[in-house]
């Protein structure tokens, strides 16, 4: 079965994707291909990104459709393919169709200490790149919602919603591997798995299964209390949650949980 892992930026959705092709996944990244058309124009990403937009807008969609057809085309022909691609879940319709978040100012840090998006992404501070990276994924945002009428980051459209703020690529790659392998089992058609240490404990109350309410990204306890400090006591590095509560998180705020609230 195909995987198709997409993520917010700075997530680690590449590095994971390089672990599961260690075994035996072949990757395909278009986010490579668009840093790679980025260079090639001389261009930082965020200011490529912004001219494939204008460029839609005016009905040149030859970019998204370059790497759409691609996709569709691999998904359609191949095998046990990674595709490390902000849409390839819906142009890959029968991948296993992995999102993973992680909180904002971790994914400023990692993109801004990384020295391999140097030549196409460049910037004097943290907080720079952290508002670059906001400002990127609204104009993905509108783009995709342009384009394909779809909204990227609607959490719903995934079988499996995982956190990687406080657990590495290798933890990541597992836990996809066994969530899918249960996936296919019929065990589930759509879950989501929070880091515990990233739930704040702001309530007291008890129950079967751990819900928490969303605002800006951040998730605090709805419910579940000692499960949730059973899973710390453990070191575990993901329990499943559900989305009790969301709230606009101002401008921070992109990704939507809303149609996860059972």
């Amino acid at each position: 079965m195909n995987i198709s892992i997409t993520g917010n930026l700075g997530s680690g959705k590449s590095s994971v994707a390089k672990i599961l092709q260690e075994k035996g996944y072949e990757i395909f990244s278009t986010g490579k291909v668009f840093r790679q058309l980025a260079m090639e124009k001389g261009v930082s990403v965020e200011a490529f990104n912004r001219q494939v937009n204008e460029a839609a807008s005016r009905g040149d969609r030859s970019v998204d459709k370059m790497i759409d057809d691609t996709t569709t085309k691999i998904s359609e022909e191949r095998d046990n393919v990674v595709f490390d691609s902000r849409l390839a879940w819906n142009f890959a319709r029968n991948s296993f169709k992995v999102f993973v978040i992680t909180d904002i100012n971790e994914s400023s840090r990692r993109v801004f200490h990384d020295s391999v998006r140097a030549n196409s992404e460049s910037y004097q501070s943290q907080e720079e790149c952290r508002k670059a990276l906001i400002n990127r994924q609204k104009l993905e945002t509108v783009r995709y919602k342009e384009i394909y009428n779809i909204d990227y980051y609607d959490m719903s459209n995934y079988n499996l919603v995982i956190e990687s703020t406080n657990a590495s690529p290798q933890e990541i790659a597992r836990e996809i591997l066994s969530k899918m392998k249960a996936y296919q089992n019929g065990e589930f058609d759509k879950l989501m798995e929070l880091n515990p240490s990233s739930i704040k404990p702001e309530s007291d109350a008890n129950a079967e299964r751990i819900s928490v309410n969303e605002k800006g990204g951040i998730f605090s306890l709805n419910a579940g209390k000692s499960l949730l400090e059973a899973a710390l006591q453990a070191n575990d590095k993901f329990v499943i949650v559900e989305i009790a509560k969301t709230e606009d998180g101002g401008a921070d705020s992109f990704m939507d949980f809303s149609k996860m609230i059972p």
